[in-house]
């Protein structure tokens, strides 16, 4: 039997250990609570042992964390403490604990325990790429959105599409008090609403469109019928010439221009059904002059530039200048936000290669994509924008209807499942849920369903090939990211980058080993929850190289991503050394104690 022991003292975690090999079976021991987690959240476990009173987590913090992630995994409690009847109190609640041993420990008893332990199957959550989360009524207390950190959420997607200050006020504290609950830093994305076009309101909520008849679309607000209706945006009228085609209710419905107007334009119904009030108006051959920046975007990016956001995700970019003006909105705010360009229109694909250049990172929104866009052609333009953003180390995200049906079920599609998996495999860094966990029957179990299905993939996936060889032909190659790149042997690769300048070409290249980031700024780490395989350890403290790298080490430590014995290689950027000699880059190993 697989076993993990959490306990803080040697001689009592030694005496335990060899009573357990004794038994048969095989133990890896631990320190603390954060280190259990990291190690069970690494490897199938049959069963752990844990003390209560130990440093960073305590037992009980463990505890509630395996219930999220690893709810089948049977756990027995250890405690010299004289209040055993509270601690068996507390432990009732947790359907995860199977028994209660006071210190000393009795091997008969540890016996007869691990002999009633039935072996379970646990899902694996060490994922490298990472998971966005839109919160929503379901998933907005802290309480569900700290369970959702543990299950693998990096990213919190505020939607400005929906919802008042108020409630994205209220939900981006619940995220900063689960980030703080959980010592783990989660950045907060906020997606623009962008000049989304609707329909007006109908007739008792929805008229009957026939095909083959004629309806017009009039600028003026009416109550919409079947023969003409309004909509919000009547800046559209004037840019629709005859034969350009509208798409309603995302492609449900479809109609035709037939005569051009500057304040109605006449269409005919080409498929029918029912239109309800406020549903979409795509138009995918329409040249609009409308701004991709709407004044309602303006006033909410400025309210985010006073609070902690980390992302602004544009929406229906169409070219490099809609992301340069956010840009030149941004610096002249308070805040640096990284911007995020959504490609969902027709022009934006055609400009896939400007936009990459000048944005922080892409979006593949395959929602409207897929009605601008005949839906045909989403697969090959989702793996071709993954693979250009690979080639620019450039960040992207792969979005809408990820794993649906799980909105309503427990369970997803095996369609949904292959999605994700070939997003993965075509080399995404992020995928992105939206109302699954915005609105879902149980946001928890929606992210870990998807870490599980990244952590499958990700296992047997397929090394990149002549990887080191690209790196250095990389524009702006630093000959220590090479070496860095191509280590193999050491449990870690620590970066020492405290300006967030070098840890991005690491995320793309090291894919063996965990990457930990050494950092003095909060927001440099949240700003790196976006790239995959980077774990953020922040120092504030004032010290000497050698003493971040001691203390980071120790950190990494604590967090269980090294033990004594291990190999940990150490990469540093640019900087004048103590003598005042320039150094493009280091790399150096050393041993763990």
């Amino acid at each position: 039997m697989e076993i993990l022991l959490l306990d803080d003292s040697p001689v009592i975690s030694t005496l335990l250990q060899a009573q357990l090999k004794k038994m048969g079976h095989r133990v890896d021991a631990v320190e603390n609570g954060q280190q259990g987690f990291h190690k069970a959240t690494s490897r199938h476990y049959d069963l752990v042992l844990t003390d209560i009173v130990m440093p960073q987590w305590d037992g009980f913090k463990f505890i509630e964390a395996m219930k999220v992630v690893c709810p089948q995994c049977p756990i027995i409690v250890m405690s010299g403490s004289l209040e055993e009847t509270d601690i068996s109190s507390r432990l009732s609640m947790f359907s995860n604990v199977i028994g209660f041993l006071p210190k000393p420990i009795h091997p008969s008893r540890l016996k007869e325990l691990i002999e009633r332990v039935k072996r379970s199957v646990n899902i694996n959550l060490k994922k490298m790429a990472r998971i966005i989360c839109t919160v929503g009524p379901a998933s907005e207390s802290p309480e569900i959105l700290g369970q959702m950190i543990l299950a693998g959420m990096d990213i919190a997607r505020l939607n400005f599409s929906h919802g008042t200050y108020e409630e994205h006020e209220k939900r981006l504290n619940a995220v900063r008090q689960a980030e703080e609950k959980w010592s783990r830093p989660i950045a907060i994305l906020m997606d623009l609403c962008g000049p989304k076009i609707r329909t007006g309101p109908m007739s008792n909520g929805a008229v009957s469109l026939v095909a083959g008849r004629k309806i017009i679309i009039q600028a003026e607000p009416i109550e919409g019928t079947d023969e003409r209706f309004s909509t919000i945006t009547p800046d559209i009228l004037p840019d629709l010439r005859a034969g350009d085609p509208l798409l309603l209710d995302d492609g449900l419905l479809e109609l035709i221009v037939e005569k051009e107007g500057q304040s109605e334009v006449l269409c005919k119904v080409v498929v029918g059904g029912t239109l309800k009030s406020s549903k979409g108006i795509n138009l995918p051959a329409t040249p609009l002059s409308l701004p991709s920046i709407t004044a309602k975007d303006k006033q909410d990016l400025a309210w985010g530039q006073e609070r902690s956001i980390d992302f602004v995700a544009l929406s229906f970019v169409r070219s490099a200048d809609d992301i340069l003006q956010i840009k030149e909105l941004i610096n002249q705010g308070k805040r640096n936000l990284k911007v995020v360009a959504k490609i969902e229109k027709p022009e934006a694909v055609e400009n896939i290669d400007k936009i990459i250049e000048v944005t922080d990172a892409v979006m593949i929104a395959r929602g409207d994509m897929g009605v601008e866009l005949p839906a045909s052609t989403v697969p090959r333009v989702q793996r071709e924008i993954i693979r250009r953003c690979w080639q620019a180390n450039t960040p992207v995200i792969t979005a809408t209807q990820m794993l649906d049906s799980m909105t309503f079920n427990y369970r997803p599609t095996r369609a949904e499942v292959t999605d994700v998996s070939v997003a993965i495999r075509e080399g995404t860094d992020a995928v992105m849920l939206s109302g699954e966990s915005a609105v879902g029957v149980d946001p928890v179990n929606v992210v870990r369903t998807m870490s599980s299905i990244i952590s499958e993939e990700e296992e047997h996936a397929d090394p990149p090939k002549n990887h080191c060889e690209h790196l250095s032909s990389h524009q702006g190659f630093n000959p220590a990211l090479l070496a860095a790149a191509s280590q193999e042997g050491a449990a870690a690769l620590m970066v020492i980058d405290l300006k967030g300048l070098i840890y991005t070409h690491l995320s793309k290249w090291n894919r063996s080993v965990p990457t930990l980031l050494v950092t003095n700024s909060l927001h440099v780490a949240r700003h790196s929850s976006i790239y995959k395989n980077i774990s953020p350890i922040i120092i504030r403290d004032n010290l000497t190289r050698d003493q971040i790298v001691l203390r980071a080490r120790e950190e990494a430590k604590k967090l269980g991503y090294l033990i004594p014995g291990d190999v940990l290689a150490v990469l540093e950027g640019e900087r004048n050394t103590q003598g005042g000699i320039p150094q493009l880059g280091a790399f150096q190993l050393m041993r763990v104690d």
